[in-house]
């Protein structure tokens, strides 16, 4: 009764859908609803995304594709112009995987690694933004991308390739970056068998030996 009833509504005008306002300038917010005949109103929360322009909309409520009552009041969320400011977390003495986490909980980005000779093996030596050293504690840009200097051990510089087959990309990355080895061109194939985003294939092939720091490139299932 709903799906038969609902259309017929909507063409009475008293229903009307919620139309994705994602990326659409404040400025253009009025002519761009009228249309749909809809209001709005811009919550003070705070937000922020690399991904968007400023004064855009980030978040809305009700969610795009929602059906409601014509003159509906959607709520916004606009893009800060600037990002907010984050704490720098303490990598020091911690594994790669650790400080992806910690980096990533705090919106920050891991950004370059350089190994060097060290009594220890991946672990993190030195934590650097925007070409200096920066101490725990400091505050800077959230979206910001911290490069480390992690240890390689005194032994033979020749590792092996892992196996990061099936895994997604991410998962798939960290363990690269674990073992010494950089990660370099992924392919985006077509894959009917394989879940998205997984890695389908990879260049040394697994059990391979390598110097540390060897490039290594993957294919990607895509969307």
């Amino acid at each position: 009764m709903f799906y038969i009833a609902l259309p017929y509504i909507t063409n009475q005008g008293k229903v009307v859908q919620v139309p994705d306002l994602t990326g659409v300038h404040r400025d253009n917010l009025d002519a761009y609803l009228s249309k749909h005949h809809l209001r709005y109103f811009i919550t003070d929360n705070s937000g922020y995304s690399d991904q968007l322009p400023p004064f855009t909309v980030l978040q809305q409520f009700p969610a795009a594709g929602n059906y409601v009552k014509k003159n509906r009041k959607i709520y916004l969320t606009l893009n800060a112009e600037r990002p907010p400011l984050v704490d720098m977390p303490n990598l020091i003495d911690g594994s790669i995987r650790q400080a992806h986490l910690l980096l990533k909980n705090k919106g920050l980005k891991l950004g370059n690694i350089k190994y060097v000779p060290d009594i220890t093996a991946s672990v993190v030596l030195e934590q650097w933004y925007n070409g200096n050293p920066i101490t725990a504690g400091k505050l800077i840009n959230k979206g910001s991308s911290i490069d480390l200097v992690v240890g390689a051990g005194l032994s033979s510089q020749i590792i092996e390739v892992p196996n990061v087959l099936e895994m997604p990309l991410e998962e798939a990355h960290l363990v690269l970056v674990e073992h010494g080895i950089r990660m370099g061109i992924v392919h985006l194939v077509e894959n009917r068998t394989a879940a998205v985003g997984s890695v389908v294939k990879q260049n040394p092939e697994p059990g391979t030996k390598v110097s540390l720091g060897t490039t290594i490139n993957l294919w990607v299932v895509k969307l």
